[in-house]
């Protein structure tokens, strides 16, 4: 068979000995020089100071230092040095650990799979020696002889270990003293992208604050420019996450875990979290995520834990919460980039389950951001247990339609007249005797106390302040609720239960004059094709003519205020859904932030005055709602305040 002619001037791949760089005069493909290459792989490591930090730093954990100091110089680019009470090395492991690829921790390729150590490539020290003066000083355990070895970026590692007058590290006769001086002073382009100073340390300290998370028993500080930055003592886990990500306030913190968790095809995945009640950030910087007791960024993790706080948090802001996440080492691959904050899980799915699942039961159980309960919440005790209820949290009411009392807060509030009130606190006691009925309780008239199924029980309404939140005596701590934010998550919920439960799609108002809404008459046909998903929500509406729709009822819960720019407004989201189904739309989550649109509108408003009996009705159907903590745009509903804090405010403690 003839062999297919070249075109032009390709020419056959090569496949015999390679020339060297010498003998290669006309190629243009050339082999770098070690100098070039090295500066390149350091590259991949260090980026900045902070790079650096970490990853001696986690060399100083692998070596079981209980005490780790850093100090640094001009935000790290004149000095970077860090000092640990580790198991030191000899001289013979000194002279190698300089060389890439050198390592303590792996033998063979299996090793991989089970790595439980936070560095392995050996190539943290040789990237920093490529890109700044280092010299190492160590001194191991059962030595008396300190050893030093030292480097430039274009003299090269003095390969020779020399035995050196060296005092104690951190009050340890043994432990590792590592300088690195002039950090890129030998690679402009790279110098001239780092940051002012007060930024660098601000990224060393965010990332030396991780590290200080994953190990709480290590003591850390850091100093910059002889002024200290950062101290942490050896402690418990849950006190380095308050002292870390709780600014120095005295917020609670929320411990969860899902060890009562049964699952086969979650076993051996382990999370817990401490969750900073109360605080949140416009940022992700106090989400701290930790696998294996390695600090990480993932994406899984990220997404599984802040997808519950979507109805808890205010737009735009971020939760402060530690967690840690420990699963089997074979399921889980480190190797992913050389910096080692990248992972990848053999199945990302599980973990995610994992996560969510019990997230939602930690908001589930202790409230929301505004939630600020007593200080004792340390251990992770339930601000409200939940099982305790029992009656209205019973299992078999969890099984019915929520949210279907007789409770009208449609109904315009008035301080005035009695029918009205009469009216509204009679319809929430037929509610509750209706749902006593339905769960197969026991029938207790109004002169029993009241069976304590939420956090508000037992309780004394003493009033309103700002004809806007609602006071309630709690014994030993003052309860607040804020009347729009409330009632806005009770409207919310009741809207977002039609479109989930088609049991409770009932319930519509007819309009004594129909409201009509034009439209793109290009439109009609998709909007045609919509109408069920209105009436599903408890509208009946007609098309009328080729670009007008007539509403004649609304669901119950909507109020009539602005009642036709609203419906003008749910004609366009629902028109701007792409090809969907009917129950794809339903579940939509553009749908539910429409529906929180709603629930603000004609909920009641702050400064509308209200009396004791609808204050009585809010608070019942609130803490029926699935979610009573916050209203759907995140802001908080309720807030408790401690009566030892009025103490405190009066001086009657000191």
């Amino acid at each position: 068979m003839p062999s297919r002619p070249h075109h032009g001037h390709v020419q056959p791949i090569m496949t015999g000995p390679y020339p060297s760089p010498s003998q290669a005069t006309g190629g243009c493909i050339q082999v770098l020089s070690s100098f070039v290459a090295e500066r390149i792989a350091a590259g991949e490591v260090i980026e900045r100071p902070s790079s650096v930090v970490k990853e001696l730093v986690e060399n100083s954990l692998d070596a079981g230092a209980t005490e780790i100091a850093v100090i640094l110089e001009d935000g790290g680019k004149a000095l970077i040095e860090i000092i640990d009470n580790g198991s030191g090395m000899p001289p013979e492991d000194l002279a190698l650990c300089v060389k890439r690829h050198a390592t303590s921790k792996l033998r063979s390729l299996d090793d991989l799979e089970r790595i439980s150590t936070l560095g392995f490539r050996g190539e943290a020290l040789p990237s920093v020696g490529a890109v700044s003066d280092m010299s190492i000083v160590s001194r191991a355990k059962d030595s008396e002889t300190s050893y030093e070895l030292t480097s430039n970026p274009s003299g090269g590692m003095n390969s020779k270990a020399q035995a050196i007058t060296f005092g104690h590290f951190l009050g340890s006769a043994h432990g590792t003293r590592i300088q690195a001086r002039g950090l890129f002073s030998q690679i402009p382009a790279r110098l001239k992208f780092l940051k002012s100073q007060g930024a660098e340390v601000g990224q060393v300290r965010e990332w030396l604050e991780r590290l200080a998370l994953t190990h709480p028993h290590v003591g850390f500080r850091l100093v910059s420019n002889d002024k200290s930055i950062l101290s942490l003592r050896p402690q418990d886990e849950v006190s380095r996450v308050k002292a870390i990500l709780s600014d120095g306030e005295d917020y609670p913190v929320i411990s969860f875990n899902n060890d009562g968790e049964h699952h086969a095809e979650l076993e051996g995945i382990r999370v817990r979290a401490h969750w900073i009640q109360g605080l949140s950030s416009p940022q992700t910087r106090k989400l701290v995520q930790v696998v294996n007791k390695r600090a990480v960024k993932d994406r899984v993790i990220q997404q599984a834990l802040l997808s519950p706080f979507k109805q808890a948090l205010l737009p735009g802001q971020f939760p402060a919460v530690a967690l840690f996440l420990d699963v089997p080492l074979s399921s889980l691959d480190v190797n992913v980039h050389p910096t080692k904050t990248e992972i990848r899980f053999l199945q990302s799915s599980k973990v995610f389950r994992a996560i969510e699942s019990m997230i939602e039961k930690m908001i589930a159980q202790h409230g929301a951001m505004g939630y600020a309960a007593s200080s004792n919440t340390h251990g992770g005790a339930p601000l409200w247990n939940a099982s305790e209820a029992t009656h209205i949290e019973s299992s078999a009411f969890r099984n019915q339609p929520r949210l279907q009392s007789n409770w009208n807060f449609e109904r315009p509030f008035a301080a005035g007249p009695a029918g009205l009130i009469g009216n509204a606190y009679a319809d929430a006691a037929v509610a509750a005797r209706e749902t006593r009925d339905r769960v197969g309780g026991e029938n207790f008239s109004e002169a029993q106390p009241s069976v304590p199924t939420h956090p508000f029980q037992p309780h004394r309404y003493t009033g309103v302040i700002f004809n806007t939140y609602l006071l309630y005596d709690l014994g030993d701590e003052l309860g607040m609720i804020d009347q729009h934010a409330a009632h806005e998550r009770v409207r919310y919920e009741k809207l977002k239960t039609r479109m989930i439960d088609a049991a409770s799609r009932a319930g519509s108002q007819v309009l004594l004059i129909p409201e009509t809404v034009s439209f793109n008459a290009e439109q009609r046909p998709t909007l045609q094709e919509r109408l069920p998903t209105l009436e599903t929500l408890g509208f009946e509406v007609e098309l009328f003519g080729e670009d007008s729709v007539v509403f004649r009822a609304i669901p119950g819960e909507w109020g009539t205020q602005e009642l036709r720019s609203r419906l003008k407004n749910l004609i366009e989201r629902l028109l701007a859904f792409e090809s969907a189904s009917h129950q794809k739309i339903l579940l939509d989550e553009k749908l539910f932030e429409s529906l929180a649109s709603e629930a603000c509108h004609s909920a009641i408003r702050a400064g509308d005055r209200i009396g004791a009996y609808e204050a009585a009705s809010l608070m019942e159907a609130l803490f029926s709602c699935e979610h009573p903590w916050n209203c759907p745009h995140g802001r908080p509903t309720v807030a408790r305040v401690p009566r030892a804090r009025f103490e405190e405010w009066f001086q009657r403690k000191i």
